[in-house]
């Protein structure tokens, strides 16, 4: 445990100017100094606490800074104990001599004769009873409270982590989605300049635009839910010119407002309609497509023809789904495969916001 720069300082200045005006007032209002009351001024009352709060500060940070972090180590424990007896010694020591070589000349009273170093050394019942018992009681507060305040640190720590795992596993996960659909636009095209056929510029012109949007449009965690549409609709146009005319699509959807959506979340139910769907059969193929979005929440319904018995595998792309949602909405979505006589159909409800 460090005093790390990300400590918020001026809760500690906040914290000690508050001590000091606790031990002030109770210096003040003690009924057992009544008879010190008329022979100091404020002034001299204000600078005794003062001396006497510097030994408790010095005890403070000395035992969180250097002390706490070996007693929290099961195996350094008693060299923490040991530094912690000999540095609260050493305080105590530097407070007795700075209250009888700097205060006391200050305060211009009547002390006596004063005590040499080696003496002060020796004074262990002085020592402890007057410096030693009132700095550890002083500093206990403050550890305590940076206890409390390190721990919020770390509890936002691990939050901050927790999100940096949860954005780094959601970006491999999307960095697989690209490249699948990236592969399969690209064998698209390919049959069509097989083909010979006209399409094959406008085709790669919605490319280009789908490409422009994988890159640089969908990069934040939430994008239109109207583009993430657009880019669904220019999707199923470019598998449609593929397929021609053995493949019909509806696609249909509505919306109560707009919203946003995380990028490229619908992509993979469309990839597996293709892949499960319109790959695997030889005959006519329907594709029906509806999505609704109302009262914030998403709901698809996609179904598809399929041959059964099909060994069917499905890679990246519904799995892959399935763990995006578990990251962003978990226990809050809804992912049903249902295949029925011939029909693939994958039915989803998501939040919206």
């Amino acid at each position: 445990m460090k005093l790390k720069k990300g400590n918020n300082y001026l809760l500690h200045i906040l914290f000690w100017l508050v001590i000091y005006i606790v031990y002030l007032t109770q210096y003040i209002f003690n009924e057992r100094s009544d008879t010190l009351r008329h022979e100091f001024s404020t002034y001299d009352r204000g600078l005794t606490v003062f001396f006497h709060l510097l030994a408790v500060i010095a005890a403070s940070y000395f035992s969180v800074i250097r002390v706490l972090p070996f007693l929290f180590d099961k195996k350094q424990i008693i060299r923490g104990v040991i530094e912690l007896c000999v540095g609260i010694y050493i305080i105590a020591i530097l407070s007795r001599f700075s209250v009888i070589y700097i205060l006391e000349p200050i305060l211009g009273g009547n002390f006596g004769k004063q005590e040499s170093i080696l003496q002060i050394l020796g004074q262990l019942t002085i020592l402890f009873q007057y410096y030693i018992i009132s700095i550890v009681s002083g500093a206990l507060p403050f550890i305590i409270f940076y206890l409390l305040i390190d721990r919020q640190r770390i509890m936002r720590e691990q939050v901050e982590i927790e999100k940096e795992k949860i954005s780094a596993r959601l970006d491999v996960l999307k960095a697989q989605i690209n490249p699948h659909f990236l592969f399969n636009t690209l064998n698209n095209i390919y049959s069509l300049a097989v083909q010979q056929s006209t399409e094959t510029a406008p085709t790669i012109d919605r490319l280009s635009q789908l490409l422009d949007y994988l890159l640089y449009r969908c990069n934040a965690n939430y994008v239109s839910l109207d583009n993430e549409i657009q880019f669904l609709r220019n999707y199923l146009d470019l598998g449609k010119m593929r397929f021609g005319n053995r493949l019909s699509i509806q696609f249909l959807h509505e919306t109560d407002r707009p919203y946003t959506i995380p990028p490229l979340l619908l992509v993979p139910v469309i990839e597996n309609m293709f892949k499960h769907g319109a790959e695997q059969t030889t005959g006519p193929t329907a594709f029906s497509i509806r999505l609704k979005a109302e009262n914030n929440q998403l709901t698809l319904i996609a179904t598809n023809n399929f041959i059964p018995g099909e060994n069917k595998v499905s890679g990246i792309g519904l799995s892959n789904l399935k763990q995006r949602l578990d990251i962003l909405f978990p226990g809050h979505y809804i992912l049903k495969v249902v295949e029925k006589n011939e029909i693939f159909e994958v039915k989803m409800q998501v939040p919206l916001v």
